[in-house]
This record gives structure tokens, C-alpha cells and sequence, in this order.
């Protein structure tokens, strides 16, 4: 291996340790490639995952004259395609050494990404956990006051949750909750998010939805608990109810304290009225 290539690699090695993100990795190739094999152009493109027969696939050069095609894939499966070539292919070391580095990159990202998921994740339920929801509030506000649009938030408490832990026993009462995120997520749109608040207690986000679209999501969400038969199949018929408050910003809330707040304010109200009902915070901004 010639010391040029080492000084590339090395190059590469400390690009691909810095980078953050995909793109930036891309980037670091994309320049390691000009300047170890010359080509006349370089282009690369995402491989769609459906038409892999593995994943993650491997690291492969294929040359046609001078012409080559660079398949590999850092969290996102790529294909580089190089026109005429000035120097010649890589030799066995220095293949070895290129998808290790490669490589690397791709398990640190794997890496990240799990730690992100135990950082922001309820192990119980699977939903997003309030260190979350304070990151998606902070975004929210920000493009409310950017793009004049609104966002409503649900605050959503289970009735008399304590009792079914009393009854059943607390494994019981965890898959319970878990069932419970899925009738949620579901019912929501794609881009609505749920994060479990702590015991029995959830947060639903819906982007630029106003008070009465967000008033018919919460009444959709309370109907989809009540009539659930939870834990069916092993044999159980818990049934549920659930006491819903809403607040929606510019409505409500100009803040994250404030929209949360005016949320568990109304459904402080619904549980100290009726339960098993949805109401709408009644305090003005």
C-alpha cells in the first residue's frame, strides 16, 4: 500500500469519524474516490431497499474498462457510478482497508441510533417519553410562529387505571398500556405523535390541526378505547375508558408550559365532571 493511499485513508478514516449524518459521509467518498481513481465524473444514487436481495449489502467494485460501479451501503444502501477512470482499481489491501472504514461508519450510526432510542423511547409502551415531547413542542412552536399554523395537543388519562393494577397485578396493568399506545397510534394520522407521560397518562401532538379537528380526533380516540376488548387473546376482557383533554396553540398557548398546562387543565376537568368524555380548555391566550 502506497503512502499517498495511506494519506488518503487516513483522510477518509478521520472525515467518516467526524460525520454526523449520511450525507456527510457521502461526501468524504465522494472525495476519497476523485482523488485515489481520478475519474472523469462520479455520480451516486440511493438503492431502493426493495430491490436488494440483502441487507445490509455488501461492499462491490465492478469495472467495465475504466468505467466502474461502487455498490455499498453506510445505513443507506448507495451505488457510485465513475466514467473513465484515470488510475487503476484498488488492490486487495487497499479494498480491505476502504470497506472497513466504511464499515465502522456504519456500525457508530447503529450505535446512535439505538442510544437515541433508549434516550427518547418508554420501554413499556414503545411510544416517544416526556424528554421527547419537550423537543417535538419546542419544534412545534417554532413552526407555528413561522408558518401561521396551529397544532393541538391531547392529554389523555386512562379512569380508574389504578384499580385494573389492583386487580390484575402490575404485569397485567403494563401490557395493558401497551395495547392501549397501539389503539392509539392507530387511530392517529401518520404524522401525529404519542408519548406516554408517565403511568397511565398520554400526550397526542397533531400538526396544523385546529380546535374542532382536534375536539373529533380525541372523541375517535376515546370511542377506539372504550370499545376495545383488551387482552383478548390471552383470554381476558379488561375493558377501559378514557377522560381526554384539549388545548390547541394560538388558541390556548403561546408556550410549551402554557399549551401543556391548559391540556391538563381540561382534563382535570373532564375527570372532576364525568370521565370517560372529551373536553376543550376554555382559557383564552
Amino acid at each position: 500500500m502506497s503512502q499517498e493511499f495511506e494519506r488518503l485513508l487516513l483522510n477518509l478514516s478521520i472525515d467518516i469519524a467526524a460525520a454526523k449524518e449520511t450525507p456527510v459521509a457521502i461526501e468524504a467518498i465522494q472525495r476519497f474516490i476523485m482523488t485515489r481513481l481520478k475519474p472523469a465524473s462520479v455520480s451516486h444514487l440511493e438503492i431502493e431497499k426493495s430491490n436488494l436481495t440483502k441487507d445490509p449489502i455488501e461492499t462491490e467494485w465492478k469495472w467495465s474498462g475504466k468505467d466502474c460501479v461502487l455498490r455499498l451501503d453506510i445505513l443507506t444502501p448507495l451505488q457510485f457510478t465513475l466514467k473513465e477512470c484515470v488510475h487503476a482499481p484498488l488492490d486487495a489491501h487497499e479494498l480491505f482497508s476502504f470497506k472497513k472504514i466504511t464499515h465502522i461508519f456504519r456500525e457508530k450510526c447503529e450505535l446512535l441510533a439505538n442510544l437515541k432510542s433508549l434516550t427518547y423511547t418508554d420501554d413499556v409502551t414503545g411510544l416517544y417519553n416526556q424528554r421527547y415531547l419537550e423537543l417535538i413542542l419546542d419544534r412545534e412552536l417554532l413552526l407555528a410562529r413561522r408558518n401561521e399554523l396551529g397544532f393541538s395537543v391531547l392529554f389523555l388519562d386512562l379512569d380508574h387505571f389504578k384499580n385494573v393494577n389492583d386487580s390484575h397485578g402490575h404485569m397485567i396493568g403494563s401490557r395493558l398500556l401497551y395495547e392501549v399506545a397501539q389503539e392509539i397510534k392507530k387511530t392517529l394520522r401518520e404524522s401525529d405523535i404519542t408519548f406516554r407521560y408517565g403511568g397511565d397518562e398520554f400526550v397526542m401532538i397533531l400538526s396544523h390541526t385546529d380546535l374542532p379537528a382536534a375536539m373529533l380526533v380525541a372523541e375517535r380516540v376515546r370511542v377506539q378505547i372504550e370499545k376495545k376488548r383488551f387482552l383478548a387473546r390471552e383470554g381476558l376482557d379488561i375493558r377501559l375508558t378514557a377522560s381526554i383533554g384539549v388545548a390547541s396553540v394560538p388558541d390556548h398557548a403561546e408556550t410549551k408550559a402554557q399549551i401543556l398546562r391548559a391540556a391538563d387543565e381540561a382534563l382535570y376537568g373532564v375527570k372532576k365532571a364525568v370521565r370517560n368524555s372529551v373536553i376543550a380548555a376554555t382559557n383564552k391566550v
